[in-house]
């Protein structure tokens, strides 16, 4: 009895699926290692917008004297509203202390940065602002602040009395590179209320 191997063609037929096979999960192998890559870059970018938006609202929130509008180094306790938005706004926080924050368009945050940034500034100490982000992630030029019933019922440090708890809302854009030729871009809006009662 005569025993029968493979042919050349069936061999040659099940090396070219073996090959097609291996060249499909590779592609997927690798697709799936660089989405990976993609989301441990936007997770550390998120995480760092949420601990310097954390930051921000903890301050605010125990603040009072919300003043929108105005720049750096223009230290101010006069309360002021802001309907219309501005990307500077300052307050005193509880300990008595004037603190500013504000939105700087790409090109003026400190060296390294990909676009533009949140600084935090503290004229009392210091009248050099310290960025909050990261330099990775790109705050947009249209990113906001709001405040809402600044002034007390008594309406003093001399603006119009109202009967409104101050509200400060916060709306930040931007984007984070993911690639070398891909951006995810977020939308964040936050609104703190002023935890001590306006009377």
């Amino acid at each position: 009895m005569q025993k029968r191997g493979f042919t050349l063609i069936e061999m040659m037929v099940a090396v070219a699926l073996f090959m097609v096979v291996m060249v499909v999960a590779l592609g997927a192998l690798l697709t799936l290692s660089q989405s990976d890559l993609k989301a441990e870059v936007l997770k550390s970018a998120i995480n760092n917008l949420n601990f310097s938006l954390d930051s921000m609202s903890r301050a605010i929130r125990t603040g009072t004297n919300y003043h929108c509008g105005g720049t750096f180094g223009t230290v101010t306790t006069i309360p002021q509203d802001c309907i219309n938005g501005s990307n500077y706004l300052s307050f005193t926080t509880s300990g008595g202390i004037v603190v500013a924050y504000s939105f700087v368009p790409s090109g003026q945050c400190p060296a390294g940065y990909i676009g533009g940034c949140i600084e935090r500034q503290v004229p009392s100490i210091s009248l050099t602002p310290s960025p909050l982000t990261s330099p990775d992630v790109n705050v947009a030029n249209s990113s906001m602040f709001y405040v809402i019933g600044s002034c007390s019922a008594s309406g003093t440090g001399g603006c119009a009395p109202d009967t409104i708890q101050p509200r400060v809302i916060m709306l930040i854009h931007g984007s984070v590179p993911v690639s070398s030729t891909q951006t995810s871009s977020f939308n964040l809006q936050a609104s703190v209320t002023q935890r001590i009662y306006d009377q």
